[in-house]
């Protein structure tokens, strides 16, 4: 039985030393993937096996620079990630129906607590777009959801926030890559042997 890790970067970082096969497809939006399930994420294309488990690890970017630019006259924050994450999980029960794969655990990996903008790097091409106390109120509602829609669909909600955030909310530095992702897996790892997937 195999552990693999579907996503954008939060699947590669933070896992290594975790006994996990890493399929980074870039640079995904949750968005994105609902939107073209099949087109940005087709998992007859890895090597997965029944009984295997699968992690989808997406959604950081979503709510780092995608939530803010929708949130308007019409739409809250909570409506744009309702329907956000309410397409990612069809597009993975898609992927699952189509595969037709007898999976042990299908998880899906919580957004990792948003950096404080001042003292980190930006990528331009992936801005910071709303405050911090924004991004972090988006990070937090759109965990909340994904962990609604887990439970509604039988799937395991890999939630890891916690260990990783400081007293303020937001990713600790010193288990950080100095930017937006997880470098130190040891609760990774932790959670992974706590939660009896491998």
């Amino acid at each position: 039985m195999t552990i693999h890790t579907i996503g954008d970067s939060h699947s590669n970082f933070g896992w290594t030393g975790a006994g996990v096969e890493i399929h980074h497809i870039g640079a995904l939006l949750c968005h994105s993937f609902g939107k073209q399930p099949l087109d940005r994420c087709d998992i007859r294309n890895f090597n997965i096996k029944d009984d295997d488990t699968i992690i989808f690890c997406m959604g950081e970017i979503d709510c780092r620079c995608h939530v803010y630019k929708y949130v308007g006259e019409y739409m809250t924050y909570q409506d744009v990630i309702n329907c956000i994450v309410v397409n990612y999980m069809e597009a993975i029960k898609l992927n699952l129906n189509t595969s037709l794969l007898k999976l042990k655990n299908v998880c899906v990996y919580n957004v990792v607590p948003p950096i404080q903008k001042f003292n980190t790097f930006e990528n331009r091409e992936y801005p910071f777009l709303g405050t911090d106390d924004e991004r972090k109120a988006y990070v937090t509602y759109f965990n909340y959801k994904l962990n609604q829609e887990c439970i509604k669909n039988s799937f395991i909600f890999f939630d890891i926030y916690d260990k990783y955030s400081d007293s303020n909310g937001f990713l600790r530095k010193d288990l950080s890559d100095g930017n937006v992702h997880i470098k130190n897996g040891c609760y990774v790892t932790e959670a992974l042997n706590n939660m009896m997937l491998k």
